[in-house]
């Protein structure tokens, strides 16, 4: 009973203790991974659905890969300039699929997640033939883009350009009937995805214009708890920075390293081609 007389306090005055250290109360639970995976509002499906589901490829693929280092996803969801910046901060840990520039190098170290992609472009049915960005600015045409989207090494300041807020794929294919807009740049796999439920004889494809295929990338933030970089002795700085030329490599007993890892092991398994076409068909 004397025992309880004293302990009650104690136990009282340490409860508030860790109520007024959160640093603290974030030690006892930092023990758990958990690997934060921020991304837009609006869907892009099949890789992703809205909140609160998250469901997609997005989903899958990485809960995968942080279930085998012994990690949690979690979904993150916010306007994409607001995700960008807590990239930029460490608040989220990677962002599922971004393209290179050396903007986004200074804060995003580039991981393959086993998967190509292609960008081409689309319009109203009868538009002229579209096989460059250069000539897409000298058609006049207005070209619809999201904002914080890749802008493919640089738009020309004389192309028209329109940026709706949250602009999704079935809100641009709605803008270009409409007139608002004349022409859209994004994933083939992800149009092709959308024009299913779509009349196809209302718009054109310009496959030509704008990207040859290419390895799709996740940006895991430089300022991730989980992230650590070691100097990378192949770097060469008369090249060109590219994901396979960067200055920096992960370092192996960082938990970047690990996920980038089980990425690879999951590519060269076949398992993210078996998730993909479970999404995709």
């Amino acid at each position: 009973m004397q025992f309880a007389v004293i302990y009650r306090p104690l136990l009282s005055l340490f409860c508030l203790f860790v109520i007024l250290s959160p640093s603290l109360a974030q030690a006892f639970s930092s023990s758990e991974c958990i690997i934060t995976m921020g991304y837009r509002t609006s869907e892009r499906r099949p890789f992703i659905e809205q909140e609160p589901s998250n469901q997609g490829f997005y989903r899958d693929i990485y809960q995968a890969a942080a279930e085998k280092i012994g990690c949690k996803l979690r979904v993150v969801r916010a306007p994409k300039l607001r995700i960008l910046r807590d990239l930029k901060l460490g608040n989220v840990d990677f962002y599922p699929g971004l393209h290179f520039s050396e903007e986004r190098a200074q804060f995003a170290y580039f991981i393959p997640n086993g998967l190509s992609e292609r960008y081409i472009g689309i319009s109203r049915a009868g538009a002229a033939s579209i096989n460059s960005l250069a000539q897409l600015s000298q058609t006049g045409m207005t070209l619809l883009i999201a904002p914080g989207s890749y802008d493919f090494n640089g738009i020309s300041k004389t192309m028209s350009v329109r940026k709706p807020p949250e602009l999704d794929v079935p809100k641009a294919l709605d803008y270009l009937l409409a007139s608002q807009g004349d022409f859209f740049i994004y994933d083939l796999a992800t149009l092709n995805y959308y024009l299913k439920n779509r009349d196809i004889s209302q718009f054109q494809l310009h496959p030509d214009c704008c990207q040859q295929p290419q390895a799709m990338y996740l940006g895991f933030s430089k300022k991730s708890r989980h992230f650590r970089a070691l100097q990378n002795p192949y770097y060469r700085a008369n090249l060109p920075l590219s994901p396979d030329n960067i200055p920096s490599v992960l370092a192996e007993d960082s938990k970047a390293y690990e996920f980038a890892r089980a990425l690879a092991i999951m590519d060269a398994e076949g398992e993210t081609q078996r998730i993909y076409f479970n999404h995709f068909g």
